[in-house]
């Protein structure tokens, strides 16, 4: 049975300190552990490409052995995983590796996307009691690493592929219980907006992509998700580390962000390259960023953010979000913080 809430009940269901999820967590081990030899194979003979793994009731029966009541709040049947691995040059990549990843939305296009279905019989019968409906959940997981990649950097990497698996894993939890809610998919049009380089140098692009980063870092579903990522990271360093992370620093960097110094900035890059062309790469990078949302927006069949709608050029855009970029970097380092009055157990 759907129970049809608003968005303020649905923030209150989800949890405003919903930092840490047990539900996800079960199943973030698990993909790890099928994802783990893979990568390490990966690393040592560097042959890049896309596996697809498929986890079944069978390892998934481990969840509900182990912890019945979250299973019960997020019940999985099969997860699907896109495992792509890339090897990058020395020029393409600064560090010795990264990861990342998407957690499918819930869809009716079953082979594609997420999506809720009937429970299967397979179930033992005192789930089947309890459930209504289960989830099968899709996952991309991306693994780079540079040519010259050494096996001494191997925890590193692992490391950082838990971190990514437990953020997608909150984000699936996230979509399993908007569905159950009635409330649909995300709104995703400002993660996508602004992302795409369209031929600018590659120094003023940096300015302005940390502008759409921190636009994107704002959303309340990613911020959720980089909590549950800066848990694992709580996990294994002390706080004096734990503050030099990339999101902890981000969430500084937002706190304090201020949308005229960052228009001086662009502007200053931009009469380094061509003073000539100040205005017409303030407009492009304006209008890309209304072209790319607004087509997301009618993707979705969604209707406009009114401070985007209502701004004219580039620096109404970065003044509109000014106010949600600095009061999401307080919450998010706040909720870092506080990781740490959290048992670890």
């Amino acid at each position: 049975m759907k129970i049809i809430v608003n968005e303020s009940q649905y923030t209150n269901l989800i949890n405003e300190d919903m930092g840490v999820s047990r539900a996800s967590v079960d199943y973030a081990n698990l993909i790890y552990e099928k994802s783990r030899p893979i990568v390490i194979d990966f690393t040592r003979h560097k042959r890049p490409g896309k596996q697809k793994l498929v986890i079944g009731l069978k390892d998934i029966s481990r969840v509900w052995k182990q912890d019945l009541e979250s299973y019960l709040e997020f019940p999985i049947e099969e997860i699907r995983i896109d495992l792509n691995l890339y090897v990058q040059s020395n020029s393409q990549m600064s560090d010795d590796f990264a990861t990342g990843g998407a957690a499918e939305q819930i869809q009716s296009n079953v082979g594609k996307y997420s999506f809720i279905k009937r429970p299967s019989k397979d179930l033992p019968k005192y789930i089947l009691s309890e459930l209504d409906d289960t989830l099968n959940a899709k996952f991309d997981l991306d693994v780079y690493i540079r040519k010259d990649f050494k096996e001494d950097s191997i925890d590193g990497l692992m490391y950082d592929l838990m971190d990514s698996i437990s953020h997608e894993c909150n984000h699936m939890l996230e979509f399993y219980k908007r569905s159950l809610s009635g409330l649909g998919n995300i709104n995703v049009a400002l993660s996508h907006s602004g992302k795409k380089n369209y031929n600018i140098p590659r120094d003023i692009y940096e300015v302005w992509q940390e502008f759409s980063q921190m636009v994107y870092f704002s959303e309340p579903y990613e911020m959720r998700a980089m909590v549950q990522e800066m848990y694992g990271v709580r996990l294994r360093m002390p706080f004096e580390e734990f503050k030099k992370h990339r999101y902890y620093t981000a969430a500084e960097v937002m706190e304090n962000f201020n949308a005229d110094v960052m228009f001086d900035t662009l502007i200053e890059r931009i009469e380094k390259q061509n003073p000539e062309s100040i205005v017409a790469i303030m407009k492009n990078l304006y209008n890309w960023f209304i072209t790319d949302y607004y087509a997301q927006l009618k993707y979705q069949k969604l209707q406009p953010n009114k401070r985007i709608e209502k701004s004219k050029h580039l620096l109404d855009l970065m003044k509109a979000f000014q106010p949600r970029i600095n009061n999401a970097g307080k919450k998010l380092r706040r909720k870092f913080n506080k990781l740490y009055s959290l048992s670890p157990d």
